[in-house]
């Protein structure tokens, strides 16, 4: 039975000697009986020296593959029933899908009101409907937000036709009152020019 020489010594000592763990140390095969004498660190730098031992350099795992792998699944691939672990719940959950949507909810919301589109009062009801689960994307309440603006045009409009329609029905009342007050003062005149032609009459 061929008992195979395993160098424990000499791996020890050429890893202290060349600063690596014994897994990176290479021995040549064809120098056992050279490298079977070598039983000190001197001896061991002499190996090292002739190339006898050397350090194996460090393998790395290329990442290629994962890379390449990772385009594949933002495009789609690879995410069937069969590559899936955990619940929709574990993978995707509904508590952070919540938490996208009020931060970008709020931050258009945010937007508008700095770029003086709303008023505070809207934004306040917008804010308060948001929080409510009301809108469900930012499509949604952008809608809501250039309805609201309508509306808010539509009353401000029918409140100035309101007052102009008030004002000119002021404005009528008064033209009205002017002229019943200068048909009453020519009829009073009137009647005193008839009772001092009817006193000038009696003379």
């Amino acid at each position: 039975m061929i008992h195979r020489m395993t160098y424990k010594l000499q791996k020890r000592l050429a890893a202290e000697v060349l600063g690596c763990g014994t897994n990176r140390v290479w021995m040549d095969p064809t120098e056992g009986n050279e490298i079977s004498l070598a039983k000190s660190r001197d001896a061991i730098r002499k190996l090292v020296k002739d190339e006898v031992i050397i350090r194996k350099p460090i393998v790395t795992r290329s990442r290629f593959a994962w890379r390449k792998r990772q385009v594949a699944i933002k495009k789609g691939r690879h995410t069937g029933i069969g590559k899936r672990k955990g619940t929709r719940d574990a993978r995707n959950p509904s508590k952070r899908q919540w938490m996208l949507r009020m931060r970008i909810l709020r931050k258009l919301l945010k937007k508008y009101k700095e770029a003086n589109r709303i008023d505070s009062h809207l934004y306040h009801e917008l804010y308060l409907k948001t929080k409510g689960n009301v809108y469900k994307s930012k499509k949604n309440l952008m809608e809501q937000v250039f309805k609201a603006k309508a509306e808010q045009v539509r009353e401000q409009r029918l409140v100035e036709q309101l007052k102009a329609k008030k004002e000119k029905q002021l404005k009528l009342k008064e033209q009205r009152l002017e002229r019943n007050e200068r048909k009453t003062k020519k009829q009073v005149s009137e009647a005193e020019k008839a009772a001092r032609l009817s006193q000038e009459a009696k003379k």
